[in-house]
């Protein structure tokens, strides 16, 4: 910190604005966004494993006992529309496959294509 020129009624000094900022106290996370934040890692996971597979395979991702197939659904629906890449996925019983081929027995569309 240097002074510059004397003021009469000021007194004017440089500052770093390295000095000005400060931390803000994180918030922690409640257990249920822990677990939200996990869950859609691993979904990521496997969605980058569902990538680097060829068309004629596919990912197969099974329920644990106390998970709901509508959460996992809306999960894994919100995150391939945030990071699109050209796969499917289908449900089968408690298990959802993701793959870039088309998944026999489903429609036959990608989840954004026109009717």
């Amino acid at each position: 910190m240097s002074q510059l020129a004397r003021y009469k009624h000021l007194m004017v000094k440089k500052v770093s604005l390295d000095m000005l900022r400060t931390e803000k106290p994180g918030r922690e996370l409640s257990p249920r966004q822990r677990a939200t934040l996990e869950r859609d890692r691993e979904l990521r996971a496997a969605i980058n494993e569902a990538a680097a597979l060829p068309a004629s395979e596919a990912v197969a991702i099974e329920l644990k006992e106390g998970q709901k197939m509508p959460t996992l659904r809306a999960a894994l629906t919100r995150i391939l529309n945030a990071e699109p890449r050209d796969l499917r996925f289908g449900i089968r019983g408690q298990t959802i496959y993701i793959s870039k081929g088309d998944i026999p027995g489903g429609r036959g569309r990608r989840k954004n294509a026109p009717r």
